[in-house]
């Protein structure tokens, strides 16, 4: 069971109620041109950890999302993912996984026909396990890249994703996690 302290609760009900609201807005926008995708995808993420295990550990994440597109140039996208890392330091063996649902909002620029920069924030939850001890905690940060699309229903997202993180649990800490990432997205 995930046990959030009364910060965190707090971080995720405005996280909630904006994410509410913004749906709420779109919905009333009917004028608005909306696409839905979804998508999965792959790359390569390391986490910061300090205090009793010193160790960046690294791994292939793996990415499922689905979002909308609004008018073009907006992006709204939740995303699951998973990724874990085993490592021993000295003769102990240790097992880094972590959990991760997020929503992001990005701002899409075109540069070329099939071609879209995009930029946004990225806020949700992480439950991590490191060395047998488990925290769910807040975790924000934001992310930049491109977006290809192959044709009508296909596209690509070559991304780079930082986020912020709050896990500190019997004397580790994770500070962050980075994250280069690829997915492919089918647009209904």
């Amino acid at each position: 069971m995930i046990v959030f302290d009364e910060v965190t609760m707090m971080k995720i009900n405005t996280i909630l109620a904006a994410t509410l609201c913004s749906s709420l807005m779109v919905a009333n926008a009917q004028a608005a041109d909306v696409d839905y995708f979804i998508g999965a995808g792959t790359g390569y993420q390391t986490d910061t950890i300090n205090g009793d295990v010193i160790k960046d550990t690294d791994g292939l994440p793996i990415i499922l999302r689905a979002g909308v597109v609004i008018n073009e140039q907006h992006r709204v996208t939740g995303t699951f993912s998973y990724m874990e890392d085993k490592f021993s330091i000295g003769e102990q063996d240790y097992k880094h996984e972590q959990y991760s649902w997020l929503v992001s909002y990005d701002y899409l620029i075109p540069v070329a026909k099939n071609t879209q920069l995009f930029m946004g924030v990225t806020a949700g939850g992480n439950d991590n396990k490191v060395a047998g001890k488990a925290s769910a905690d807040f975790t924000w940060g934001g992310q930049a890249g491109v977006t290809y699309q192959w044709n009508e229903h296909f596209s690509s997202d070559l991304g780079y994703r930082y986020l912020e993180q709050d896990y500190s649990k019997n004397g580790v800490d994770i500070d962050n996690s980075q994250q280069v990432y690829l997915t492919l997205d089918y647009k209904f």
